[in-house]
């Protein structure tokens, strides 16, 4: 089982980084002034939510590698 959960931290985190360099690279666009609202198919708006949902699936995978290491604690060798 200890197994399991190390492998388990192991590739939840480097999954986590692959999401968290995807949220980080390439060029932001110029930010374009709108009226009362900025619309969906704004590039700058486009680039700033797809950066989020990377860092959000990033977050929860590394919450998980930190919960199989915290299980690995209390699991006993045989």
């Amino acid at each position: 089982m200890e197994k399991w959960l190390d492998i388990g931290a192991a590739l939840f985190a480097l999954v986590a980084s692959v999401f968290w360099f995807l949220s980080a690279y390439g060029k932001i666009p110029p930010i374009i002034a709108y009226g009362a609202q900025t619309p969906e198919s704004d590039p700058f708006y486009a680039a700033i939510r797809f950066s989020a949902e990377m860092n959000k699936l990033a977050a929860g995978l590394s919450g998980f590698s930190g919960l199989c290491m915290g299980l690995r604690l209390f699991v006993r060798r045989h």
